[in-house]
């Protein structure tokens, strides 16, 4: 009898890659169907991370060539002024005109144009412009801006396999690292900020346990759903991808994994099911386009328990509704097959570990069978760690076991619970400025102004006691009509087990 394992593992390979295909679809627009009027087209649909940023009136830069040691050419996009400020405006920092230099590093399947994809109040790319921060938006390996090589091609004319050979191991190796000096040798800094998002947060971790060198040129890591283990996660998808039997074999065969990097890094994919969309709603959700429901089937989808809880698309709560056409024109964004492997292993193992080749192959690259671990003893970044109560992905219990470990080395700043956030909402919520904004601000305004030496860096100096003391219920009240769950730097000494957090409600804060 043939086994049936392999083909269950290749069906579950060809659903991650039909479904990253089936978000990134090309937008059409049809008749409303309740008034049956033409929808208007959202001119962002068609632009890029630049000309989203452009069209908002920032005057913005592309730096499309930042080459890796390995070869890769990144692409970054940098917001350097604001509709909103003039040259002759004194910087973030009081005492000086600068303009600190701010890196801001997307997740999976995703690229720069996250940060700027809402509206000016909406974006944390324009947020921190408008605040007078030297804004760079960074662009991982594999993405649509980022497919150049010095020697490989990862277009699909010409294809060469060996451009897709990386995991977040060589993002975290290679990219990081050369984004962060690009940017330091450009605006003549010392340091940096970093703000990153999911799979970014894990490019920093490691980098910055790897690299002692690259990790004092960071100021303050600001780590948005926060992953590093994911051993605990909630969504059905990554679950079952990371146990199927004999999905890696499957998925590493040279023709499926050609097949997996043609679909997830050159929009193949996109362009074979742009009209799945309706048909998802169909099977799934029982109709988004009848007279009986005649909900837009792209709102549909945002809005279903099902599929977010399958792919962490975040509800309808905090998104602008009529930007989902645009999320939807830039998501999911392009990677390798060999990533989605080294997440799968990261669920199934519960470590913080690097890509596994298997036994032979280990040996030789590490020196040893087995994968090493990220040593997270070694990361010397202070760091905040912000996360939502209802993202399966960087679950409380995952993002608890981090925030012990730099408890334990005196890295961690501080951990924030948003009870009704998603994983993608710190990137696509529209409601940013309402729950997190002022305390993401609040802590790259200290982390720069130490850095420049104005006469704000006192508040945040290194090691200064004055910053364990310091009062955060002004920065929480911000968050209107909302509670946090906290854990702050007046925690910093207590023992591992004794970690609790602070919850704080609007009209009942301490």
């Amino acid at each position: 009898m043939v086994s049936r394992a392999p083909a269950a593992a290749t069906a579950a390979l060809c659903a991650l890659l039909l479904v990253s295909a089936i978000a990134g679809q090309e937008v059409t627009l049809d008749d409303d169907a309740r008034t049956g009027q033409k929808k208007t087209r959202d001119e962002d649909v068609s632009r890029d991370a630049f000309e989203l940023a452009a069209s908002k009136g920032y005057e913005v830069e592309e730096h499309p060539r930042v080459t890796t040691r390995d070869g890769y050419i990144l692409k970054m996009i940098r917001i350097v002024g604001s509709p909103k400020r003039n040259s002759a405006e004194q910087g973030p920092c009081p005492g000086t005109w600068e303009n600190p230099p701010v890196l801001l590093q997307h997740g999976l399947i995703d690229s720069a144009a996250t940060w700027v994809m809402n509206m000016p109040k909406q974006s944390l790319g324009f947020v921190l412009a408008d605040q007078g921060y030297d804004v760079w938006l960074g662009n991982n390996r594999g993405n649509s801006y980022s497919m150049e090589h010095e020697r490989l091609q990862g277009n699909s004319n010409g294809r060469d396999e060996g451009f897709w050979d990386f995991s977040w191991d060589e993002m975290a190796e290679y990219d990081l690292p050369a984004e962060i000096d690009y940017v330091l040798k450009t605006t003549g800094a010392q340091t940096l900020s970093y703000i990153s998002h999911s799979q970014g947060t894990a490019q920093g971790f490691a980098a910055f346990s790897e690299n002692p060198e690259l990790a004092r040129k960071v100021g303050v890591h600001v780590a948005l759903a926060p992953v590093a283990f994911v051993g605990s996660t909630d969504s059905a998808l990554f679950q079952v991808a990371s146990y199927l039997p004999f999905l890696k074999e499957v998925a590493t065969l040279p023709a499926v994994q050609s097949l997996g990097n043609t679909l997830l890094g050159t929009g193949v994919g996109a362009n074979i099911v742009k009209s799945l969309v309706p048909g998802i709603c169909n099977v799934f959700l029982g109709g988004c386009d009848s007279e009986k429901n005649p909900r837009d089937p792209h709102n549909e989808l945002f809005d279903s328990g099902l599929m977010g809880n399958l792919f962490s698309l975040p509800d309808m709560t905090h998104l602008n509704q009529t930007r989902i056409p645009v999320y939807l024109s830039h998501l999911p964004e392009g990677t390798s097959v060999r990533n989605l492997l080294h997440w799968a292993q990261s669920v199934r193992t519960n470590k913080f570990q690097k890509y596994d080749f298997g036994p032979a192959e280990n040996q030789q690259r590490y020196g040893q069978e087995d994968p090493p671990e990220y040593d997270l003893l070694a990361y010397s970044v202070p760091t905040l760690l912000i996360y939502g109560s209802k993202d399966p992905i960087a679950n409380r219990k995952d993002v608890r076991r981090l925030a012990r470990v730099f408890q334990q080395t005196g890295v961690l700043l501080g951990t924030m619970e948003i009870p009704t956030y998603d994983h993608n909402d710190f990137t696509l919520a529209a409601d940013g400025f309402e729950f997190f904004f002022e305390y993401v601000l609040d802590r790259v305004e200290g982390a720069a102004c130490a850095a420049e030496g104005g006469e704000g860096a006192g508040e945040e100096g290194a090691g200064e006691e004055e910053a364990d003391a310091q009062d955060w219920r002004g920065v929480l009240q911000t968050g209107a009509g909302s509670f946090w769950t906290f854990l702050s730097e007046e925690l910093s000494s207590v023992e591992e087990q004794e970690l609790q957090d602070l919850v704080l409600e609007e009209g009942s804060l301490p």
